[in-house]
């Protein structure tokens, strides 16, 4: 017996790299968008939060530090969904090398990348994204792209919902201080 891969496996291999690298890059340019769209918006409400906040306490200190760090949260976590979607894109070059290397030598976690009933790259499922991420944590520096994509497709979700719902409570506070501001 060889230690030689058949053509056909080699062939199934480079297709399913192919599929799952392609599959990779398709939720990240959705991520991206998403994190675009989400700073936007926690820097709007934000900055009008705050500028309500400072009209309505007149500028003081304590609005200052309190308020700006309450309304700089949601902004936070938005820049740092984009921090890495962007670092991401810096690596997407060898994202399919990275790809390919651990389609060969992955053990059970490579179905998560892979169905191999049908051979078609699956669209990245949240529920079995632990025990890829927690394979490529050991595996980071020898495979940094597909790390990096999977520590961003893991990751943004969750930073973005921080945001997204950071950015409705500091709407909210800013509603409240604008109507209590109107009263006066």
């Amino acid at each position: 017996m060889s230690d030689t891969p058949h053509p056909e496996r080699i062939e199934r291999v480079e297709r399913l790299a192919a599929s799952a690298s392609t599959g990779l890059r398709a939720t990240l340019d959705r991520l991206a968008k998403l994190v675009g769209a989400v700073i936007l918006v926690t820097l709007a409400i934000g900055a009008a939060t705050f500028a309500t906040g400072m009209w309505v306490f007149d500028g003081s200190t304590g609005w200052i530090v309190v308020g700006g760090a309450v309304c700089l949260v949601p902004i936070g976590a938005a820049v740092m969904a984009w921090l890495l979607v962007r670092g991401t894109a810096k690596a997407a070059p060898r994202l399919l090398d990275d790809v390919r290397s651990f389609l060969r030598t992955a053990g059970d976690t490579r179905g998560v990348l892979i169905d191999h009933d049908s051979g078609v790259a699956l669209g990245m499922q949240a529920k079995s994204m632990g025990s890829l991420r927690r394979e490529l944590v050991d595996r980071r520096k020898e495979l940094p792209a597909l790390f990096a994509g999977v520590r961003a497709i893991t990751g943004v979700p969750g930073l973005a919902a921080i945001a997204v719902l950071g950015t409705i409570a500091v709407g909210a506070l800013g509603t409240i201080l604008l109507v209590g501001g109107l009263i006066d």
